[in-house]
């Protein structure tokens, strides 16, 4: 006897793996809850674009799409259908029954996804030029605007006034945690 289905509860589709982000999209696309853990991966270009980074989405677990399990009843009647208007998938079932996760199941898969996006960001240098004024918008420093002393592709110091300069790693200028500011507010914290 399997516990009660909770509102947050998963089921498994398996399809090819090359179908994996497109069966997500399309289940999505529909009104329907899925999700599968994506990373960005990132190289140079061919032929022409040889100097040009392109950006492209990979799945981290190919094959596996992972969709609420109030819409297995939508599943399994699109099975039955002459042409689904889905990529082609399976529902994924053990002993005739199709199982339900648990929403904490997916942690470990939801905080791979996060490594990969904070490796890419990481990995992703913004140069910073000398004078150009900041802002400070989350952790320690929050609400202060600072004026960049010296500018480089890992890092900057950043002059808060009255002495106080900070060095920050250049992957988080652009970010949610630093903004292009506008006037420096003398070091003062909001």
């Amino acid at each position: 006897m399997g516990r009660a289905v909770e509102a947050d509860d998963w089921c498994i589709l398996t399809t090819a793996s090359v179908r994996t982000l497109a069966l997500a999209a399309s289940l999505r696309e529909s009104g329907m809850r899925a999700w599968t853990p994506v990373r960005t991966e990132r190289r140079k270009g061919r032929g022409k674009s040889r100097n040009e980074v392109v950006s492209f989405d990979v799945a981290i677990t190919p094959t596996f799409v992972f969709v609420g399990a109030e819409h297995k009843a939508e599943l399994i009647q699109a099975g039955y259908l002459p042409v689904s208007p889905y990529p082609a998938f399976r529902i994924m079932r053990h002993r005739g029954a199709i199982p339900v996760i648990a929403d904490a199941s997916l942690a470990p898969l939801r905080a791979a996804e996060d490594r990969f996006r904070r490796s890419l960001l990481k990995s992703t240098r913004q140069r910073v030029e000398a004078g150009t004024t900041w802002r400070m918008t989350k952790g320690a420093f929050a609400g202060m605007t600072g004026i960049v002393e010296r500018g480089g592709d890992k890092d900057a110091r950043v002059s808060f006034g009255s002495g106080f300069v900070v060095t920050i790693a250049s992957y988080l200028f652009g970010t949610d945690v630093v903004q292009a500011g506008t006037e420096p507010d003398l070091g003062l914290a909001a």
